[in-house]
């Protein structure tokens, strides 16, 4: 039988630990390496990097099962546990379709619709836009973000700033 008690612990963001009192741990998660703590803070569902949790107390309290968080949890593909999923909507270009068809690089992923020039739109309904700008970086220069509006654009001026920021530092 799962004990299902809260825990408390400090948690550790840009070097200043954070008390959390009252945590309802559900699940450890590995990512890429990483292990994860998947737990309701709150009302709040969230992920904690172990490596960052510091003076873990388990309390006598106990929380009950919550099979919309269990299902969550089974569902999603990543960490960003987000209950406010925004969707992100990308163009595939045809060089690069093969492998986004053969498995899904991207969190959530879903195929909408195959291009008449062999490419893709694909769709992925994220937590946060970290879940995917990693991938689409990756895969410049075939792919792009349709949707939302804004984001590839912000993404274009994050790369020139690189690379004036890069090139001012070589010395060119």
């Amino acid at each position: 039988i799962i004990a299902r008690r809260h825990i408390a612990f400090d948690y550790l963001r840009d070097d200043v630990a954070k008390a959390h009192r009252l945590v309802a741990p559900f699940k450890l998660m590995n990512h890429k390496g990483i292990w994860y703590l998947a737990a309701r803070d709150g009302e709040k569902l969230k992920t904690f990097a172990f490596t960052k949790i510091e003076s873990l107390r388990m309390l006598d309290s106990r929380f009950s099962p919550d099979a919309d968080i269990d299902k969550i949890l089974t569902e999603e593909d990543g960490i960003w546990l987000g209950e406010d999923k925004k969707e992100i909507v990308l163009k595939i270009a045809k060089e690069v379709a093969g492998y986004f068809k053969r498995r899904k690089l991207i969190a959530n992923q879903v195929i909408e619709k195959e291009l008449e020039d062999g490419g893709l739109i694909v769709s992925a309904k994220v937590g946060h836009p970290n879940q995917v700008l990693p991938i689409v970086r990756y895969w410049i220069p075939h792919i792009r973000v349709i949707s939302p509006e804004g984001l590839q654009r912000d993404m274009e001026q994050e790369l020139r700033q690189y690379v004036e920021r890069d090139t001012s530092a070589l010395g060119d």
